[in-house]
């Protein structure tokens, strides 16, 4: 994701698939995701910092709803979804503190 006139948007074109343990935290997930990015496009900084994201652009670190620290299968369980299907989003942290006052609370 990337901020755009004060707002979050998704950067269509950019997917990278990722391979990771289902018992996986946010922290861990976010640091391949930045080291895979960086692999395979030459435009991406792997030296920014970054934030993993939900699709609605709210941080990863509870599993939503709850208190819950997030590990890929618990998310997974709670979205109901397949593995092949979850999707998760990296955003540079100062196009996160520029675009996010426009996320639901």
């Amino acid at each position: 994701m990337h901020e755009v006139n004060g707002q979050l948007r998704r950067l269509r074109g950019e997917i990278v698939i990722l391979t990771v343990d289902p018992t996986a935290l946010a922290d861990q997930i976010l640091h391949l995701a930045v080291q895979k990015h960086a692999a395979c496009n030459c435009m991406f900084s792997a030296n920014d910092t970054y934030k993993l994201l939900y699709p609605d652009g709210q941080p990863v670190i509870h599993i939503p709803g709850t208190t819950d620290l997030f590990t890929l299968s618990a998310y997974r369980s709670f979205i109901g979804k397949s593995y092949q299907k979850l999707i998760l989003f990296i955003c540079n942290e100062v196009d996160y503190a520029e675009g996010k006052q426009t996320l639901c609370s």
